[in-house]
Parts: C-alpha cells; structure tokens; sequence
C-alpha cells in the first residue's frame, strides 16, 4: 500500500524537528472516551460534518509508515500531525486504524527500505477476517469521501479512487465468511458506480432485471438445486455462484477457463431475442478476458430461449471457481449483473 491512499508529500528537512515534537504530543494525548465507539471490524461509516476529506485519507500511509518504522514519516506528514491534535474525528480514526494494522502486520518481516506496503496475500490468510473488514470499508469509504469531494472541487481523482476499490476487492477474498465478505463489501457497487459516472465509462441505466450474488452460496457445497437445473444442465456436484434477481434465479459455472451465465425462467419480453449484460464492476480488476473486451456490453451468444432460458459465454479467465480465494473474487466482479435486450 506504498503510498497507495495518497500521493507522496513532499518532505522538508527543515520541519523535521517540529514535526519529532508535533508527534511526541500526539503521543503523549490524553485519548479521548468514545461511548459509542464501534469495534474494530464491525460497519465502519464516513464521520459527518466534522469530516476532514484532505487529511483524513492520509491516515492509513501515516500509520504504516510509523508501523514500519519509516524515519522520515513525521516530517512528510506533519501537517496531518498538526490536525490530529485537534481533530478528535480524525484522532479516533488515526487510534482505530493504527490498532487493526499493527494486527495485521504483527509477524511481517519489515522491508529493507522505506517503502510501504501491505501485508503479503500469505499474510491476509492468517489476518483476523473482522480487521479484514474493517480495512475493506476503511478503503471503500475513502474512494467515496474522493469521488465526492472531486466533483465538488472538479479535479480528477478517478485513478486513486480505482486503487482504493480494487485493494478492497482483492482483500477481501481472504474473508471466508460469506456475511462478513459481504458487510465489508457492503458500499462497493455504489461507490463504484460514482467512479464509473466520474470515469465517463458507466453506460445509460436501460436494465431490464438486475441480478446480485448470493454472497457465500455455493451448489458445490450447500448442495443447492435450482429451479431447472436438468434443462440449464449444470451437474449437482459443480460449483457455482448462485444469483437472484427476486423470484428469478440463475448461476454463473465455469468451463476451463471460460466462465458461463445460466439464466432460467425470463420473461416472455426477453424470449427470442439477444441479450446485452453488464458486469458494473468489471473494469475495476482485469482477472477476466471479457468477450467483446467490455464488461459493460457483453451480447448473449445465442438468443433467449422459448422456454426462457439463457446459457452464454462471459470470458476466460486463469482463475478457478474450485479454488476458495479466486472464487470470493469472482463472485465479487458479479455482485451485480444487469441485462436488457439487445437493439436490432
């Protein structure tokens, strides 16, 4: 995460030692009682109007530096030290962040330079799943507080905010519990959504059905049979990921490396005609070879079935369905699909 939440401050020797002496009193603060404090890995949401856009982000690079034991981690990031003083927000912030990364990086080997970063993936494994949460909203919550404050601003802050959702992303497939995947997921399509708007990728909303992941669901696992499975020809025994777009359902199985949609019981609007699905999130990682190269407009490989059934190609990809990590991955990129019929 080498300055991966924020661009690098400029040091400046001559601050150094007021910054030593901001950091000693930062030290040295009575911590304030927080009665409503949430802990560490349960939802995590933006502050309110006391909120600090410009010095907030920057806590997480600042903690790592200071875990890391980075000597010039005080002077570039004085001014933040200056406004951890007298923010209680941002202080309560900087004490709960520091707290979960020390965790997180307890048994790393600390690097020979002064470069930050995250934990290896070996590591995320062993990490506490409720830090992991914590972390992947802590992420999701900056992107979004980024994406606002450059429309308001008009800047451009599309590339920081993509970085930050896809560490989100790809660390959370090391969360193995479904429904602490999805918490810590919880504002991802949203927030994507406002970098796509920003980004000028995110096509016109013409969905027709909007299918979601049954995060944690697995007919490999659970068992589960869906509705016509002999006719979507999908064996018992695969795994999938299973979606739902209310009484609707349908999974997504993979072929080698090709991952397939199945879709059953479509409406009479939808039989007999091509398809056009979108998968929100599929520019944000590039683990999938899309076919026709953009998620956002991928055309069915055959038409709708009389009967309302679908069976279509997506992409390839080197990832597995049968392995756990991959798995929470993929199922991530398909936490929304959208479909409309395809213009003639």
């Amino acid at each position: 995460m080498s300055d991966q939440f924020v661009g690098t401050p400029n040091p400046q020797e001559q601050n150094a030692p007021l910054a030593r002496w901001l950091y000693q009193l930062l030290v040295s603060k009575q911590q304030t009682a927080y009665p409503d404090q949430i802990p560490v890995g349960e939802d995590v949401s933006l502050p309110g109007m006391d909120y600090h856009v410009k010095f907030y982000p920057q806590i997480p690079d600042f903690v790592l530096g200071l875990l890391q034991h980075d000597s010039m981690v005080a002077t570039r990031y004085a001014p933040l030290l200056f406004h951890l003083l007298g923010c209680p927000v941002c202080h309560h912030a900087y004490l709960e962040t520091y707290d979960a990364l020390r965790v997180a990086l307890s048994g790393e080997t600390r690097p020979t330079t002064t470069t930050l970063r995250l934990p290896s993936s070996s590591h995320f494994a062993t990490t506490s799943p409720r830090l992991l949460v914590f972390l992947c909203q802590l992420l999701i919550g900056e992107a979004r507080a980024l994406l606002r404050q450059a429309h308001r601003d008009q800047s451009d802050k599309d590339a920081w905010a993509r970085s930050l959702l896809q560490q989100a992303m790809q660390m959370s497939r090391y969360i193995m519990q479904g429904t602490l995947r999805q918490r810590a997921l919880r504002d991802l399509v949203e927030v994507a959504s406002l970098y796509a708007t920003s980004a000028g990728t995110m096509p016109e909303d013409k969905a027709t059905l909007s299918y979601s992941t049954l995060v944690g669901s697995s007919s490999g696992t659970r068992g589960r049979t869906l509705r016509r499975a002999e006719m979507l020809s999908r064996p018992n025994e695969q795994v999938s990921i299973d979606l739902r777009a209310g009484s609707l359902e349908g999974s997504i199985t993979q072929e080698g490396e090709m991952l397939i949609l199945r879709l059953a019981d479509l409406g009479e609007d939808l039989r007999g005609k091509f398809l056009l699905i979108s998968i929100p999130l599929g520019t944000l990682l590039e683990p999938v070879r899309w076919l026709g190269g953009n998620p956002y407009a991928i055309r069915s490989a055959g038409l709708v079935g009389s009967d309302g059934t679908l069976i279509t190609p997506l992409g390839r990809t080197d990832l597995r369905l049968s392995n756990p990590e991959d798995r929470n991955l993929i199922e991530i990129l398909f936490k929304k699909i959208d479909i409309r019929p395809a213009e003639e």
